[in-house]
């Protein structure tokens, strides 16, 4: 049985009966007329039977009389038309809809006032109010003080909830019994079985969760005013804070409820006075560095612009898994929020000579006299690095000895962090031992096998010969970014790059690894053009955002701000578009460059599978020198981090653990996919494999515990995962017939977009019920004054019809016949025909 026809079981009480009707005349003068034709008609038929046999005993008379009023009866039982109608019709309850926020802001205390803080800063001591959210509240006003069921003995009840989408029915109560949609279930008469009142409050609470990053509240009611829509909607409740922060505009909403001439009450929950609030709202950090490196943990904090709140963040470490009672405090910065709420970053010089997994929580604390807000559990956040001594190994491909080749190779080959090899394309096997190049291992040819490419993370080609590579050799270069999570960089020149622009088609294999789309004809490139002069490079959006775009100045400066002190390149390889999905970083800002598209890309990067694809238009970042050397030899190291972190995170040969999303809300839906492959190296067979979820404070998540196999990719397991509370979630999946496991980390956090306004929206609520004859109602006047707004208008409707006539019978025809015959008969025998 689906959820619509338990719906309409639930809602409707059926009802048939029968009715004999006959065509008589509307009117009192019809019927009157037609009884005195029907008069008239008798008298004529005796008097001219009577006159036809006056001469015959009186007897005989009668006799051939009788046949011939029968026949006159039977015809005016025709006339009149006879019918037996069957009616079968329903009694369609009066309904109502409850709509109920749970966006994230509903998991605010209910409390009107803000958490009280004592003389020395500290939180005091939460009262029951404060613990109790707006969600809990709402449950308790329609759930448990039976409400619910109250206005079930008028209307049928249908719940739905909503955040960024629309859900349900999650449930139907009606006459006090509450059916809920996933436990359902007909009995064999057909009814719908009701859960046990035990189960009902562990459905409730699995129905009223606050997880929706967003809150689309007029789009959610416009969307339910379209399914409820008709003449026995009484109306539609919304319980919700108000805060409406995505979606459509509240005036679409209601003029489509006045159009249905059912009411919109609002109930709001929360309290309406200005709730300040201050939150981590990100920690950026490397997901892995060298041991030795020196990396950055940026926290950065943010406030809903209720005055302007001060404070210090405290950055503490700790080992990976920790329970925190190896937790020490390593770093303390101030804090100060402008009125205008803008977010504030800290950053936090970090270095470790340990390998090992180390997590790190950042902490804000308000300070000054007013330390009061409306909640603390969004003041904390985990990230987590993973510090290794493996090497991450390099191949370096140049076409020539040109100078951005020799800089790179020189920092690559003194780092201790890597481990480099070097094909130079000008040199061959006859030559070889004349060349001496700073590399680990110098090649004369690109490897042969995949065997050969997989033990490199990255490869970084200068303006490279790609026509010095057999179509296999091709082919193993892009099945090694894009199933192996290979990572690729290539540095844009003037002499193989156009060539590969024109053997795109043929090349094809290597050409789409580029996340542009190179220029074809030489006569466009106009390579020339502006090289007098040096344009600045301007970071996107997109690259001010990425963390390893920091370069570093001669003081110790990290940022990429200092992008806005380079002088620039002279020249860029034109390229005529980024490729769909590709990211530009950086655009080159020569005005003489520009395209349809605008401002050519500098640095692009894209998706390629499993792993990632760099361009760089010119091989002139050398020049990033000028601000420090150090600037430069960051960006590299920083970038060939970046374009390895697929193939360094893989780590095991027999397997790789993907997540499409490592930051998640709560409730926000997290794909976790695992290929697998068995000890000979050839896609694991297997219908499930086991998977286990710790939290930040140890306990496993029970659902889900397996991935299971994909039917069309061998080798292949996935699950979805929905956390439901903030916090660090640890994905464990071992590797089969292997004693080892592979591990990701999923942080889940509050949506900054629900924490921007946290009081109740009343002008809003208020806005939502004009002109369509509902009220606004607080949480606390709902129980007494709900069930008076909502009028019944139920009604009998006829669902099925039919009309059958009586006097249409062979039978009628035959005795009709019989009848005249008879008459006939009896006139020969007393010789009247």
């Amino acid at each position: 049985m689906t959820w619509n026809q338990f719906l309409s079981i639930a809602q409707a009480t059926t009802e048939s009966y029968e009715t004999i009707e006959y065509a008589l005349p509307d009117s009192a003068e019809g019927l009157l007329l037609l009884m005195v034709s029907f008069a008239a008609l008798i008298t004529l038929v005796a008097r001219t039977s009577l006159r036809d046999t006056r001469f015959l005993r009186r007897g005989w008379r009668v006799v051939l009389l009788i046949p011939r009023l029968i026949v006159l009866l039977l015809i005016a039982g025709i006339v009149l038309n006879p019918s037996r109608r069957t009616q079968t019709s329903r009694t369609e309850p009066s309904r109502v809809g409850v709509l109920i926020d749970t966006s994230l802001s509903m998991a605010y205390p209910a409390a009107s006032e803000p958490l009280e803080s004592d003389d020395e800063g500290q939180p005091a001591k939460v009262t029951a109010a404060q613990e109790t959210t707006r969600l809990q509240k709402v449950r308790e006003t329609l759930v448990e003080s039976e409400l619910l069921s109250r206005l079930s003995a008028t209307h049928a009840v249908s719940v739905y909830t909503f955040d960024s989408t629309l859900a349900g029915p999650h449930a139907v109560v009606m006459d006090g019994d509450v059916r809920f949609a996933d436990s359902a279930t007909p009995a064999d008469d057909g009814t719908v079985n009701a859960p046990a009142e035990s189960d009902q409050k562990n459905e409730w609470n699995q129905i009223l969760v606050a997880q929706g990053g967003e809150t689309r509240l007029a789009e959610a009611l416009h969307e339910l005013t379209g399914q409820m829509a008709g003449r026995t909607l009484s109306g539609i409740v919304v319980v919700s804070d108000g805060q409406s922060n995505a979606g459509l505009d509240v005036s679409v909403a209601r003029q489509r409820m006045e159009r249905s001439e059912a009411r919109v009450i609002t109930v709001g929950t929360g309290s309406p006075k200005p709730q300040s609030n201050i939150w981590v709202a990100g920690v950026q950090v490397p997901a892995d560095v060298h041991r030795g490196d020196p990396f950055d943990v940026t926290v950065i904090v943010q406030s809903n612009g209720a005055g302007s709140p001060t404070g210090r963040v405290e950055l503490y470490e700790q080992s990976a898994g920790s329970d925190g009672s190896d937790r020490k405090k390593v770093a303390e910065q101030p804090f100060a929020i402008a009125d205008d709420g803008l977010p504030v970053p800290l950053k936090f010089s970090r270095q470790l000579n340990v390998p090992g997994d180390y997590e790190y929580v950042a902490r804000a604390v308000l300070s000054g006299p007013d330390t009061s807000e409306l909640t603390e559990e969004d003041n904390q956040r985990q990230c987590a690095v993973e510090v290794t001594d493996r090497k991450i190994k390099v191949l370096v491909i140049s076409s020539g000895p040109m100078r951005e080749y020799r800089f790179v190779r020189n920092i690559l080959f003194r780092h201790t962090g890597i481990d480099s090899d070097v094909w130079l394309q000008t040199i061959t096997d006859d030559n070889t031992a004349m060349v001496s190049q700073e590399a680990t291992e110098v090649l004369t040819e690109f490897p042969d096998t995949a065997a050969a490419l997989s033990k490199y993370n990255v490869i970084v080609a200068f303006d490279p010969d790609w026509s010095r590579l057999t179509a296999d050799q091709q082919g193993t270069l892009n099945r090694w970014i894009q199933r192996d999570a290979g990572g690729l960089i290539v540095v844009a020149g003037e002499l193989h790059t156009p060539l590969l622009a024109e053997k795109a088609d043929e090349m094809r294999d290597v050409s789409v690894l580029y996340p542009v789309v190179l220029n074809r004809l030489l006569s466009e490139l106009r390579l020339s053009q502006g090289a007098d002069e040096s344009w600045p490079v301007d970071l996107t959006p997109e690259g001010r955002a990425s963390e390893f775009l920091r370069i570093v100045d001669a003081t110790g400066n990290t940022s990429t701000d200092l992008w806005d002190t380079f002088d620039g390149i002279y020249r860029s390889y034109p390229v005529r578009s980024a490729r769909d999905g590709a990211v530009v970083l950086a655009t080159y800002s020569n005005p003489r460059a520009r395209t349809q598209s605008g401002a050519p890309p500098f640095l692009a990067m894209q998706f390629y599978g499993a792993g990632r694809t760099f361009f760089l238009g010119s091989a002139e970042t050398w020049r990033l020198r000028a601000i420090s050397p150090e600037g430069h030899q960051r960006f590299w190291t920083s970038l060939i981090r970046e374009a390895g972190q697929g193939s360094r995170q893989r780590g095991n040969p027999r397997g790789l653990l993907l997540l499409d999303r490592t930051t998640a809300s709560p409730g926000q839906p997290v794909t976790i996919e695992a290929r697998l492959y068995d000890p000979r190296m050839e896609a694991l067979q297997a219908d499930s494999v086991p998977m286990s979820i710790v939290d930040s404070e140890g306990r496993p998540v029970s659902v889900p515990d397996r991935l299971r196999s994909n039917a069309q990719r061998t080798g292949r397991y996935s699950a979805v995962f929905r956390p439901l509370r903030p916090g660090n979630y640890r994905v464990s999946v071992p590797i089969p017939e292997s004693s080892d496991v592979l591990q990701s980390m999923i942080e889940v956090t509050l949506s900054s977009l629900e924490s921007e306004s946290s009081e109740q929206n009343v002008d809003l609520l208020t806005a939502l019920v004009r002109d369509t004859g509902g009220s606004y109602l607080p949480l606390s006047e709902c129980p007494q004054r709900l069930p008076a707004l909502l009028p019944d208008r139920s009604e009998l409707v006829v669902v099925d019809e039919q009309l059958i006539t009586l006097w249409d019978r062979a039978w009628l025809m035959y005795l009709l016949i019989g009848l005249l015959g008879l008459e006939w008969a009896l006139r020969r025998v007393v010789r009247l025909s």
